[in-house]
Formats: structure tokens, C-alpha cells, sequence
């Protein structure tokens, strides 16, 4: 690019000068140019590029390049160069030659060998001025849409800037907010905390995050979470403070602490025996309740092993019961014994529940247990005394069953004594008395094993349907004085089962004898037994009585509640525990007017 010619001959001197040292710049990338008379006088490369002139500018006037906007502003640049003053940089919009406008970076200052003329460094900022303010749109975009409060705070502890989120939180709208001072609003015992946090964050140049309530606009406080950093130069102090609404994770957290201060209270003051141990069972937490039920400090307990307080014969029942609820089973209650401190043995009924991590992994177990010993007494003194109720019922059934041998006996007795007879009929009156007294012995005998406490012994190999007929046979008379029919759809044959055997045939004889009492004028009980796949084997009673109604049948098997005139209400209430106790099931369907069906499942002895 060459200088203008057509200068007056005074300038010639100049106008070599500007040539010469204008030639410097002709192949550098920083666009350069000078003006004199506010007309362009040199145009380097890199600038004609910018104002994409493909013709030469030199000698066109300067304001063809320039916005009208800022004619005033560049005119008094110039005249400040001239004065030998270099203005600050400025940024200005530039019209190129094909009238498409640029925002440009100018740096102007004097050339020193002519007042009258300017140079000038020109950088094209319009993508960066576009990048900037799409950057800005997207900060407002976020700002006014974002859920955070955003605010800025002086020094002084005013509000000078607020997002519109402040206005849908509190209700106040960023006009009447800004100005005021946000801890006039923070409630009155948060107060202090609050201006301290916020005064420290200040003065010690360090972050702040702060919990507090905040009074809004219809009254209401909220639970605000703030977190504020501090903003600080030469010429002033302030703090830029994100804060959340967090009034329903408070509200949650006052929810879970107040449950969880129940469930201590429960915990300190339950009768039960409430523990915590690890997979390997060593305590983690014991319940107050250990102190009352085994006089043991439960402090002492923790990490020990639970096995030290249970009775040494039951380690094996224990050990075997944690390894069940390990391999997420769910046994049914346990049975054991805990040694209480004096070194007496105390009779719990205990239930335990895995407790597992987020990932599966066991990371202990509860166990619940309830001293049973009085109750196991009172379950005891109630099962005798529906037994002796049995009994009572039972005694003239027996009575009539022994009488008829006692007359055969006396009988043969009186023709002995008096009659005149041979060796062979002396053989056969004795065989048939000796016959009578075996039946005599046998129904004495199941009497009295009816009538004895039992001491809860289990057989693993009672044979089931033996005991059942024998249950029968005993009742046969009193079934004969109600002219009740007993009907047995099974062949004699062997089937095995793990039980107590006097228990069993207690409720044998409890639905038995309530099957007879449904048919008082008479009827047909058929008893049968069916094998299943799922190795159980199932007992049904089927009596054609006068049933029970659908109302009454919900009720079976509640305690004390009865259908019968003197009965006490106990009866299926007994039997169903013990089905239960044996892991068997007892179900009772009836239709009023057409009779009942007892079932009774139980697990066989392989």
C-alpha cells in the first residue's frame, strides 16, 4: 500500500516520513492505519481485510467507515491525539466497504512527526462481542429460570442484585428486594448466627454455608440453606450467596428425628428383649429390657458373643436359626433359653430379621424375644382344663364301654362258681374274661393318658394312623349313646409323623366329640386320609350335622366362643395351636343344614 501523493510541497517531507515508516507495517498481521485530515492515508493488508475493501481506500474520507454513532467520539479522539494525548482503547462499530458493520477494538494515538495525523491499531472483537452475548443470554436464561435464589450483598448487608426465583420463593418482588437488607427477614433466633456467619465470610475472605428460617411474604417461615462466597477488589466488599428452599427436607428430618426418638422410647421401655448382632453374632446393641428380663447391664453386652447368654444346650438350635435367617429364610419362631444373671434359666419365644445393605450384603440381625414362662404356664393350665372338660364329657361314654365286659366278666363269673360244667368250657369262660380285662386295661389306660399332664415330648416316628384309631375306639361308646355312626375310609397302614402324641389325640378328640355333639339325633362322621406330593399328609373329618352358619363359622376357634351349652370355647382354640406348634395347618368349613369338614395337615417322618 503507498501513501497518498497530492500533498502540498510543504508536506513532502512528512509524506516521506509517513512512507517510510508506514512500510514497517505493510506486511504485518496486526491491522494498521493512519488518518490525516480525516481522510485514510495508509491502509495496511490486514486492515483493507477487515473493512474488506478490494479497492483502494486511500484519499476516501474516514466517516465512510464509521457509524454516525460515534462520528462525535472519533472526532474527539482526534483532536486528543493531536494534542499529543493517547486516549483509552475503545470499542466502536465499523461500516466496510461492502456496508456490513464489525465492532473493532481501536487503540489511536499521535504520530510524532505530524499533528494533523492519526495512527491506528484496529482487532475485529464482533465474534467474540457475539460469543460474549450469547453467553450472557444463556446466564439470563438460567437465571430467570433456575429454582436457586441468587443474590449479591454489599458490605453493608443490602441486596443489590436478585434472580427472579428470589419473587416465586418468598413472594417479594426483585424491585421492592433489592435495596433492603435480607437479615431483617431471617427469623429472630437465627438471627445472630446468620450476621456472624455472613460478617466472618467477609472479613475472613472464606466461604459459608448456613441453615436458617426466613419470613415470606404471607407470613410463613421456610427453612432456607445459603451457601455464600465473597467477592472483593480495591473498591469494594460484597458476597455473592446461592440459596435453596429446604423446607421439606427439614420438615423430614424433624419427621425422622421425632420417629426415631419414639422408636428409642419403645425401644427403652419394651418388656422385650431387643437385640442387634452382627453376622457373626456378636452384639451390636442390646435393649434397657435385658436389665429387667436377665438382670445383665446391656452395655456389658456389646461385642461379646449372644451365644454366651443362651442355655448351652440350645447353642446348636441358635447357631442353626442365625444360619437360617442368613441364607434369607424365614424359619418360624424360635424357642430357646437365656440364662438370666442369678443362673436361672429363662423360656423365650424370639424372632429374628436380616438387616442387609443397599449392595445385598448381611450386615447383621435383629432378634425380638419375649419371656414365655408364665405364659407357657397359663397355655398349660388352659389345655388341662379344656382336657378335664374333655374328660368330663368323656367319663359316661367310659363308664358304659367298661360296664358291658364287667358284666360279661361277672357273668362268667356266677356260672363258674355256681354251674356244673367241663375243663374245656373253664378254658374258654377264663380266655373270654381275660379278653374283657385286656379291653377294660386298654380303655383305663387311654383315659388316664388323656388325663395326665403331658410333658411335651416329641416322637420323630408316631404312627399316625394307629393313634388315630385309637382315638376312636375311645370315643366308639359315646358315638353309640348319640347313635352317631364313625366311618373309617382308610385301610390300616403306616404313616409316620413327628409329634406329641397325647397332644394329637387330644385334638383328634376334640373334633371327634364335636362332630358327635353336631349331631345329636343321630348321624354318619367319615374320616379319611389323604398322602400328598409336597410329603404331607392330610386328615378330614366330614359329619353330616347341623353345621354352623357363615356368620358364627368367622368366629371359630376365638377363644371362648362356642356354639355349645356348657362348653368353655377352647377347644379348636387348643387344637389350632397345636397343629400350629407341629408346623401343620387346621382348616374348618361348614355349611349351616348340611355339616361340617375339619382338615388337618401335617408334615411326615421320612
Amino acid at each position: 500500500m503507498k501513501i497518498s501523493d497530492g500533498q502540498p510541497v510543504a508536506d513532502d517531507l512528512i509524506i516521506n516520513q509517513m512512507k517510510k515508516y508506514a512500510n514497517q507495517f505493510e506486511y504485518s498481521e496486526t491491522p494498521f492505519l493512519i488518518q490525516k485530515d480525516r481522510k485514510w492515508v495508509y491502509v495496511n493488508p490486514a486492515a483493507r481485510k477487515i473493512l474488506e475493501a478490494e479497492e483502494d481506500i486511500i484519499g476516501n474520507p474516514i466517516w465512510n467507515n464509521l457509524h454516525t454513532d460515534i462520528h462525535d467520539l472519533v472526532e474527539e479522539r482526534i483532536q486528543s491525539c493531536g494534542n499529543g494525548v493517547a486516549p483509552r482503547p475503545s470499542e466502536q462499530t465499523w461500516i466496510t466497504e461492502k456496508g456490513n458493520q464489525v465492532q473493532l477494538e481501536v487503540i489511536g494515538f499521535p504520530l510524532m512527526f505530524s499533528s494533523d495525523a492519526t495512527q491506528i491499531i484496529i482487532r475485529n472483537i464482533t465474534q467474540q462481542n457475539i460469543e460474549k452475548q450469547e453467553t450472557l443470554d444463556h446466564l439470563k436464561l438460567i437465571t430467570e429460570n433456575m429454582i436457586d435464589i441468587i443474590g449479591i450483598v454489599n458490605d453493608k448487608g443490602i441486596f443489590t442484585f436478585l434472580t427472579p426465583s428470589y419473587g416465586l420463593v418468598t413472594g417479594y418482588t426483585e424491585k421492592e428486594s433489592i435495596g433492603t437488607s435480607p437479615f431483617d427477614l431471617v427469623h429472630p433466633e437465627d438471627r445472630t448466627l446468620v450476621i456472624s456467619e455472613f460478617t466472618r465470610m467477609i472479613t475472613e475472605h472464606i466461604p459459608l454455608t448456613v441453615e436458617y428460617r426466613y419470613l415470606i411474604k404471607d407470613g410463613s417461615y421456610i427453612w432456607l440453606e445459603s451457601k455464600g462466597k465473597p467477592i472483593c477488589n480495591k473498591d469494594f466488599h460484597s458476597a455473592i450467596v446461592a440459596s435453596r428452599e429446604i423446607t421439606k427436607r427439614k420438615d423430614a428430618e424433624y419427621a425422622l428425628k421425632k420417629n426415631e426418638y419414639n422408636h428409642r422410647i419403645i425401644l427403652e421401655h419394651s418388656n422385650d428383649l431387643i437385640c442387634l448382632v452382627d453376622p457373626e453374632g456378636n452384639y451390636l446393641y442390646a435393649s434397657l429390657s435385658y436389665k429387667d428380663v436377665l438382670g445383665i447391664d446391656p452395655q456389658t453386652l456389646l461385642g461379646t458373643n449372644s451365644l454366651n447368654c443362651i442355655h448351652t444346650e440350645d447353642h446348636a438350635l441358635v447357631t442353626d436359626y442365625i444360619n437360617r435367617i442368613a441364607a434369607s429364610e424365614n424359619p418360624l419362631p424360635l424357642v430357646y433359653r437365656k440364662m438370666h444373671a442369678s443362673g436361672k434359666a429363662i423360656l423365650l419365644e424370639g424372632k429374628g430379621m436380616p438387616m442387609h445393605s443397599d449392595q445385598g450384603d448381611l450386615e447383621g440381625i435383629v432378634f425380638i424375644s419375649r419371656d414365655i414362662t408364665e405364659k407357657k404356664k397359663a397355655d398349660e393350665y388352659i389345655r388341662n382344663s379344656e382336657k378335664l372338660a374333655v374328660l368330663g364329657e368323656l367319663a359316661a361314654g367310659v363308664a358304659h364301654e367298661i360296664r358291658n365286659p364287667l358284666t360279661s366278666i361277672k357273668g362268667l363269673f356266677s356260672l363258674m362258681k355256681n354251674g356244673d360244667f367241663d375243663r374245656e368250657k373253664y378254658y374258654l369262660y377264663n380266655e373270654v374274661i381275660c379278653d374283657e380285662l385286656d379291653r377294660i386295661e386298654y380303655i383305663v389306660n387311654e383315659f388316664m393318658a388323656l388325663a395326665k399332664p403331658d410333658a411335651t415330648q416329641y416322637k420323630s416316628k408316631v404312627n399316625l394312623v394307629q393313634l388315630l384309631q385309637d382315638t376312636v375306639m375311645l370315643l366308639t361308646s359315646e358315638a353309640n349313646l348319640f347313635n352317631v355312626e364313625i366311618r373309617l375310609l382308610f385301610k390300616e397302614k403306616k404313616i409316620y409323623v413327628s409329634c406329641e402324641s397325647n397332644q394329637i389325640k387330644q385334638v383328634f378328640i376334640n373334633i371327634i366329640k364335636n362332630a358327635i355333639d353336631a349331631m345329636s339325633e343321630g348321624g354318619i362322621l367319615t374320616i379319611g386320609i389323604k398322602e400328598s406330593e409336597n410329603n404331607t399328609v392330610t386328615l378330614i373329618f366330614i359329619d353330616n350335622g347341623i353345621g354352623i352358619e357363615e356368620e358364627r363359622l368367622k368366629s371359630i376357634g376365638v377363644p371362648f366362643f362356642t356354639n355349645k351349652e356348657k362348653g368353655i370355647g377352647l377347644g379348636l382354640t387348643i387344637s389350632n395351636k397345636i397343629i400350629t406348634e407341629h408346623k401343620g395347618v387346621l382348616k374348618v368349613e361348614s355349611l349351616a343344614g348340611k355339616g361340617t369338614t375339619v382338615s388337618i395337615s401335617l408334615p411326615k417322618t421320612e
